[in-house]
């Protein structure tokens, strides 16, 4: 079985204001720094990360993109060849799934993803020949016919025909050569009977002919391969097809070897080496003349004198060996993606944070800065691990990033402007004379002051206040929890903190005088229900929606509480919600079988569920009716275990990320204003042929919307979610409405406030 995509272009960003893409889609916010794979065809360079690809235009520069938001099958992209006759580039997976991508269409086959074997089915490369597609993978060689979309056969070439990784094929004087884990092999081209393992021999020309082969390049007059040499340099090898010879040895790490009719390029971490066909070595580009990085990963001929790289920190770099440039898409630094802040003008990445155990994963200290429809970063490189972010609401030009081991930063914009460690605030370290400073949540108050949770210190919250000051709070003995997370800032004024692995909340109340103690109130449970019973669930997430009630993620589904003022009081408790109607006679309660990472409210006061396992969920304002669910094969979303979801207040625009990256989905909703402001739709006028949705904003909460013709008769009517509304363009009748001037009539639930637009239908 096979399936086929339409491939459309992507949408190129660079529409002015947040989030200006069709309500419904998606795009992906990837980096392309890490290169990893490249390949030539139909006048374009082809360069591949892992999480997708894009094209380089020789004739006028232009780049574009190719990935799961416009018709790729995954992520994790493992192997790419253009195979001109065919006019096909072929990509493959680390699952071994396989798209072959038309000029027209995208065509999936995912026969050798769906096979039941055991081992990795990696795909590590193909070779087009007589009209079928071989493809290398982990455990042997599979061959494809793209014409009939299916496998006609699988070649196990180990011993005793078990799996044996194969790295890449060719074909050398009538003769397969197979770069395998195990050596380099052949057989006859014309054998009908290369699905026996038997009739492959081993080349015995090599150092050991059971070493690594790390690849093997030919044109029809000869052929080279390299061996992999442990605790030794890796050696380049020449074939004539009378006699071996070996030409050269520099090679600590090799990384590729590849050819054209005019000479051997091959990609090591000492640099890439030039050789022509008889094996005289030439220069070794040990740097670029654009870029200060080098780090190539797979070097290819353009033409005789032209080369593509794709390098694993600069993306692709083209040239000749006198000159080069580099050149990738706008994206991020990286995919390392722990927690997203935004704000009505950027959004922050964090590419950092701690792993399961809660230690550093010891990334450098960067974030990912989103604004103005460009992406760029900010780094401190003795730092590590920025894990939360947080904007200040009287100041969104200003925003804080915790690490976890350096402390707290604080941004304006572009620039640091303050950097917050021990040494110079409350904040304390959890070594003895070492400053290391571990930050797990960030939160403001109604009056402007930073509160900061500080994990495994005496004084486990500090406050940073709105005269610059600190204070800190020592309630490590109430905690009494090694690892601390979310913090959360409740309109009730209390401070609700995470406490991880079954240990439960703590909530602090500080009273009207933060520097004094004598009137905080403070408290540390586990989640209980109506009766007092705990329920035994570990906690993940933390929110309060629009109505004030606490929305908790936790390791089997969610929890409710309608009281959370009342958590000093003996009436507040937590309840898991009932889904209604879904199995007669059998409770069943939301996402009860999940682990709910993330719980975010959009202006719609709907709930945006992220999950470890099984992707995105949106429901309604109450949890009880499921409205969407994006996971990684039915949408764009790189993974399935989603790591935080932060939604933009004017646009609506929902960014997830991912253990694989990020992306984006243009919802239909957004915050409110207290009072209708400019209320405008888009776009205006509706183009002739447009099938998407008319966008409605300046709206207050729950808008009755009622758009008539110019006489006043009735089209459509509709409620905002939030502070949005939308129209498909049909009448009531459900059919497309004429050419003609439309009248948008909007007014607040109550009836006390009104507000008129019109918009322009051309057909």
């Amino acid at each position: 079985m096979f399936r086929i995509i339409l491939l459309f272009p992507i949408l190129i960003i660079g529409l002015k204001g947040f989030g200006q893409i069709p309500h419904y889609t998606w795009r992906d916010h990837f980096s392309y720094n890490e290169s990893e794979l490249v390949t030539i065809g139909n006048n374009k360079v082809y360069c591949a990360t892992s999480t997708g690809i894009f094209t380089y235009n020789q004739s006028n520069g232009e780049i574009d993109k190719l990935t799961k938001v416009n018709g790729l099958s995954e992520v994790g992209i493992s192997a790419m060849v253009y195979l001109n006759s065919k006019n096909i580039l072929a990509v493959g997976y680390e699952s071994g799934n396989i798209d072959l991508v038309y000029p027209d269409k995208i065509v999936n086959i995912p026969d050798i993803k769906e096979k039941s074997l055991t081992g990795t089915k990696i795909i590590n490369d193909f070779l087009l020949y007589q009209d079928k597609i071989y493809t290398s993978t982990d455990f042997g060689i599979v061959v494809i016919d793209p014409d009939k979309k299916e496998v006609k056969d699988t070649y196990f070439l180990g011993d005793g025909g078990n799996n044996l990784k194969i790295n890449n094929l060719t074909v050398f004087n009538n003769q397969f050569w197979a770069a395998t884990e195990n050596g380099l092999m052949s057989a006859s081209v014309s054998d009908p009977l290369l699905v026996n393992y038997a009739r492959w021999s081993h080349a015995t020309n090599f150092t050991n002919p059971s070493n690594n082969c790390i690849g093997v390049t030919a044109t029809s007059d000869v052929l080279f391969a390299m061996e992999s040499v442990e605790a030794s340099n890796d050696v380049v090898w020449r074939y004539d097809g009378n006699a071996w010879s070996e030409i050269d040895r520099p090679y600590a790490e090799a990384l590729s070897i590849n050819m054209n009719s005019s000479k051997v390029i091959v990609t090591s971490t000492a640099g890439i080496s030039f050789y022509n066909t008889s094996g005289v070595k030439g220069i070794t580009l040990t740097g670029y003349t654009c870029t200060g990085s080098f780090k190539p990963k797979v070097t290819k001929s353009i033409d005789a004198d032209r080369f593509a790289v794709a390098d694993n920190d600069a993306g692709l770099v083209v040239g000749t060996t006198s000159s080069q440039l580099a050149a990738k898409p706008g994206g991020p630094f990286n995919n390392n993606c722990f927690s997203v802040g935004l704000s009505k003008d950027r959004v922050i990445v964090a590419s950092g944070g701690y792993d399961a155990t809660y230690s550093n994963l010891w990334h450098n200290f960067i974030i990912h800065d989103f604004a103005n429809e460009e992406w760029n970063y900010h780094a401190d490189w003795g730092g590590h691990d920025a894990a939360v972010v947080e904007f200040n609401p009287q100041n969104p030009s200003s925003y804080f990033v915790g690490s976890w081991g350096d402390g707290v930063y604080q941004f304006e914009d572009d620039n640091l402007v303050a950097h917050f460690t021990p040494e110079n605030s409350t904040l304390q370290t959890i070594l003895p004379n070492s400053p290391f400073c571990r930050i797990s949540g960030l939160a403001f108050d109604g009056k402007g002051n930073l509160w900061v949770a500080n994990t495994a210190v005496a004084n486990p919250i500090s406050v940073r206040k709105t005269d610059g000051t600190w204070v800190s709070f020592p309630y490590s003995s109430t905690i009494n929890a090694d690892k601390t997370s979310t913090l959360r800032y409740s309109e009730y004024g209390s401070l609700w903190l995470i406490l991880p692995r079954n240990n439960g909340l703590f909530v602090l109340n500080p009273g009207s005088n933060i520097d004094s103690k004598d009137d905080d109130k403070y408290k540390k449970f586990l989640p209980y229900d109506r009766d007092g019973n705990i329920i035994n669930v570990d906690i993940y997430s933390l929110a309060f929606d629009k109505d004030n009630y606490l929305w908790l993620g936790t390791s089997e589904g969610v929890l409710l509480s309608y009281n959370p003022e009342k958590v000093f009081d003996g009436s507040f408790y937590l309840q898991k919600i009932k889904i209604p109607d879904v199995v007669e006679g059998l409770a069943v309660y939301l996402l009860a079988t999940e682990s709910v990472t993330s719980v975010t409210v959009d202006g719609g006061n709907r709930k945006w569920f992220g999950t470890a396992k099984s992707g995105l969920y949106l429901f309604n304002s109450d949890g009880t009716k499921e409205l969407l669910h994006f996971t990684a094969e039915n949408s764009p979303l790189p993974s399935n275990n989603i790591l935080d979801v932060k939604i933009h207040p004017t646009s609506g625009e929902v960014f997830i990320a991912t253990d694989k990256g990020m992306v984006s989905y243009r919802g239909d909703a957004n915050e409110p204003s207290e009072k209708f402001g400019k209320v405008y739709s888009y776009p205006n006028p509706v183009p002739p042929g447009y099938s998407g949705k008319i966008t409605i904003v300046g709206l207050v909460e729950e808008t009755i919307v009622k758009i008539t013709d110019i006489n006043g008769n009735l089209i459509y009517e509709t409620k905002s979610e939030g502070g949005m509304a939308t129209w498909d363009g049909n009448s009531l009748r459900g059919n497309k409405v004429a050419t003609g001037v439309y009248l948008v009539f909007c007014a607040d639930s109550k009836g006390e406030q009104t507000a008129v637009t019109k918009i322009l239908f051309i057909k």
